[in-house]
């Protein structure tokens, strides 16, 4: 039996080429095989346009349509036939490679594809490469410090139930909203009614050349509804 080949996972960063690690720009450059989410089919790949640069002239590019609900047979169809797709080029003893924005173990495609992946080819071996988050890009770019000392950050999906998000921002001293675009009306209401409105931060564009922060965001500018945006809450000024 012939040995497969890797299956990678390569976070390519918040947006901006020059972030993207050593290690994945490595790899992005030896790979032959590369695999990349769109959320529509046709779609463009945002994770393909950051690292098109490193990719190697000759690989061979398949855009993976990754459908936009909570239909969990839907999905779980889509990450089945995915991982058949990864697995057809892996078993011929090449290496294969899924390029996701940000960090492809924080809130990303990746990990339901890497799961079907262990679970329907466990002989197939699997590196994943850390990306920068679109929230740790945004706090350096901003010169803001997330956590010092004894303060706890925390990540909430805003898909996340209202009771839930109450709890966790009364527990939490710096709270960071990702996938929130389609609900980011209810999370801000909920940040007024709760007396933090004066210590929230919206950022458009997160990761990119044209990000803008903005506090205290009116509702026209929410309206937009950015979907590479995140808001951030955070109560000290330390």
């Amino acid at each position: 039996m012939s040995k497969c080949g890797t299956f990678y996972g390569i976070g390519v960063g918040p947006g901006d080429p020059e972030l993207i690690t050593v290690k994945a720009q490595k790899v992005l450059e030896k790979i032959h095989y590369l695999f990349t989410p769109v959320a529509k089919q046709g779609g463009q790949s945002i994770a393909y346009t950051i690292a098109q640069r490193f990719i190697a002239p000759d690989a061979r590019i398949e855009m993976l349509h990754f459908p936009m609900t909570t239909d969990l047979k839907v999905c779980e169809k889509a990450w089945e036939e995915h991982a058949m797709k990864i697995f057809t080029v892996v078993n011929k003893g090449d290496d294969a490679a899924f390029i996701t924005l940000g960090d492809p173990m924080t809130f990303s495609t990746y990990g339901y594809l890497l799961r079907k992946m262990q679970v329907m080819y466990p002989q197939v071996p699997s590196v994943t490469i850390p990306g920068i988050p679109s929230y740790a890009a945004v706090a350096a770019s901003a010169n803001l410090p997330l956590a010092q000392g004894n303060g706890t950050l925390t990540l909430i999906p805003g898909t996340a139930s209202r009771e839930r998000i109450r709890k966790l921002l009364s527990l939490s001293d710096t709270v960071i909203f990702l996938k929130h675009h389609k609900n980011i009306r209810d999370l801000v209401e909920i940040v007024h009614e709760m007396g933090l409105h004066n210590k929230l931060l919206y950022v458009t564009h997160c990761g990119f050349e044209d990000q803008v922060i903005t506090s205290n965001p009116s509702p026209e500018l929410l309206e937009k509804n950015e979907y590479l945006s995140l808001l951030i809450v955070k109560k000290s000024s330390r």
